[in-house]
């Protein structure tokens, strides 16, 4: 039967306008596609980030063992298993706030290395940062309610480095408020818990990092510390801790105290630490204390590291904690002290010549008298009025002025707040630095160091060695928003803290199935030969574990649901409701590079997918016609 011309003409459109739907579903189904990345995505890497840290997770991209948006989905799932519940018990509450575009970044230094650029030694590596650092892309709490959504206008230079060599931000950390506690609990989170045991203390004020660092919820983390807060926080979770020498790395942008403060890693490995530092070290002129740094800065931290490094050291030991409230080393550091002994005997091992040095009353009353005050107590506002930044709406309103954000705007915000907390912090409200209190404690601090220089003249020594941490942790209580700052002793900070001197604390085993921590003090920009010896130390007696809470996911049984969220095209960070103790998350699938999309998305994947919604509006046009 022969169609007739006119017939032939009617269909002519029809077929036409099906062709042009059928376009359509596929332009539609490649927009979804881009815009729904990374959910469609699904992860084939083998490679377990758990405690496989910076130095290996580097090698592993290089090599193409696992893409960066991979590794970034691993710790991702980590998180979500581990930080808000694990069983039927609070999570570790580690982490205030996910970067929300963290697998887009991921994809993008995935293409870059693809086509040969390489930004930095951290190129594709999950970080994660204290949230008392500045991020332009994150808000910066300082662990309070009433910050919760503080926006800092520029990155910390500490973070901008990070990210100039690569780093991809993952997140920002629980912290004690303000870093003022020895105890890690925030009126915008509330506890972190210990992953060796949450019944103890995790040490403060970096704790969010410490936990989440030694849970591999990223491949290392940042903390700042005045006294404790990095070391004694490694101690606690059977991490390295390294606090470098004040004056090495820029304190731009981090709300610190001005007395001697530094900012410094929380690694699983001193291998770790130095790469890191290899990246913070170096002169900053927004920071006058690092006019010298470049100067002094090693070459390269991590090629620097030798096992023999410890042959012909003089390394002084001492057991008097100095540095927090006083403490006398009682029946119950026994076996701490026990435990730090047997480092020692390995640091003879290795060739060293260990000092046992006794500190007795008369240098105690020549170099630290009991009424020497080593702390500015007043003019910490001074941050807000500095930083440029997006304050909380309201906020600086609460109180007069208003113009100016102080801490009565902040305690009046932050109904979670913990009652010593506010003391503390209306005690400095609205007052300036006092002058005549600071050069008070510069001078006891100098005194200080004096005695300390010439214990290392008098004794010939290379390094002082201490237990990290002498006291037992404290318990959490049952209410576990009490502080446990005023119950946790047997700190050493004020050897560091007090001299700008560099320091480490390296695992040094378990004392009642609870980590202990053996710390290095060296010389003021000695950084590298510090680390040098704690290599060897940690070579020669390995003493990290995994705890037993937060074990692999890729080797545990039904982990396949453990993933978390960090997909949103709209927002920088996913915060947690004040006082919820949880930081908000979704679902996301992980991404597999294995065959990317320009757009990071894996190439099969997506060729369904828009062939998918295709068909799909071919069908429905043809059911219409």
């Amino acid at each position: 039967m022969k169609t007739s011309t006119s017939t032939r003409h009617r269909r002519k459109p029809r077929y036409t306008k099906t062709i042009m739907h059928l376009l359509t579903g596929v332009m539609l189904g490649i927009i979804l596609c881009l815009n729904l990345y990374p959910l469609m995505a699904y992860a084939q890497s083998e490679t377990d980030v758990t405690e496989l840290g910076v130095v290996k997770l580097a090698e592993a991209l290089k090599t193409g063992k696992i893409t960066s948006v991979e590794a970034v989905q691993e710790y991702l799932d980590r998180i979500k298993a581990y930080d808000k519940k694990i069983g039927d018990k609070p999570g570790l509450g580690a982490i205030i706030t996910l970067n929300q575009n963290a697998l887009k970044e991921a994809a993008v230094l995935d293409k870059e290395r693809a086509n040969g650029h390489i930004r930095g030694p951290l190129h594709g590596i999950p970080v994660l940062v204290k949230d008392n650092i500045n991020t332009a892309d994150m808000p910066t709490s300082h662990g309070n309610q009433a910050l919760a959504t503080y926006q800092p206008k520029h990155d910390a230079t500490a973070v901008q480095r990070l990210k100039d060599a690569g780093a991809i931000v993952l997140g920002k950390t629980n912290m004690a408020e303000f870093a003022m506690f020895w105890d890690t609990v925030s009126s915008v989170k509330g506890r972190t818990y210990n992953p060796y045991d949450p019944t103890k203390n995790i040490n403060g004020s970096s704790g969010g990092t410490g936990a989440a660092v030694a849970a591999s919820f990223a491949a290392i983390g940042l903390g700042t510390e005045s006294c404790g807060s990095i070391t004694d926080v490694a101690s606690f979770n059977n991490l390295v801790g390294f606090r470098p020498t004040v004056g090495l790395g820029s304190m731009a942008g981090v709300d610190y105290n001005p007395l001697g403060d530094a900012i410094g890693p929380l690694a699983l490995s001193v291998e770790d630490a130095a790469m890191l530092l290899d990246v913070l070290a170096g002169t900053d002129p927004k920071d006058p204390w690092t006019a010298k740094a470049n100067s002094y800065k090693s070459t390269s931290y991590l090629n620097s590291l030798k096992g023999s490094s410890l042959k012909g050291a003089r390394i002084g030991y001492v057991i008097a904690p100095f540095g927090g409230y006083d403490y006398s080393p009682g029946p119950e550091s026994n076996n701490i002290l026990a435990t730090a002994e047997k480092e020692i005997s390995v640091l003879e091992a290795q060739g060293a010549t260990v000092i046992k040095i006794p500190l007795n009353r008369s240098w105690w009353n020549k170099y630290a008298p009991q009424n020497a005050s080593y702390w500015a107590t007043t003019g910490h506002e001074s941050y807000f009025a500095k930083t440029e930044a997006t304050w909380p709406k309201g906020l600086a309103g609460r109180t007069e002025p208003k113009n100016a954000i102080n801490f009565g705007d902040i305690v009046a915000g932050s109904p979670n707040m913990e009652k010593t907390t506010k003391e503390w912090l209306m005690a400095d409200d609205k007052k300036p630095l006092d002058k005549a209190g600071f050069a008070a404690a510069v001078a006891a601090r100098q005194k200080f160091a004096q005695g300390v220089t010439e214990l290392f003249t008098s004794y010939k020594l290379d390094a002082l060695a201490y237990p990290t941490v002498a006291a037992p942790p404290a318990k959490v209580h049952k209410n576990p928003a009490e502080l446990l700052d005023s119950e946790q002793f047997g700190t050493h900070c004020g050897w560091a803290n007090f001299t700008g001197r560099p320091v480490v604390s390296v695992p040094a085993g378990f004392a009642d199935k609870f980590p202990v921590g053996i710390s290095l003090l060296g010389s003021r920009f000695g950084d590298a030969k510090l680390l040098g010896y704690a290599y060897n130390l940690e070579q020669a007696s390995p003493h990290r574990k995994t705890p037993e809470l937060t074990p692999s996911l890729l080797h545990k049984a039904g982990s396949t649901d453990t993933t978390t969220s960090a997909v949103s095209a709209n927002s920088s960070g996913t915060k947690a409701s004040p006082g919820s103790g949880q930081a908000s998350s979704g679902n996301a699938l992980s991404a597999s590079t294995s065959s990317m999309s320009p757009s990071g998305i894996p190439l099969p994947i997506a060729t369904v997918f828009i062939v998918a919604i295709g068909l799909i509006g071919l069908v429905v046009r043809l059911r219409k016609n």
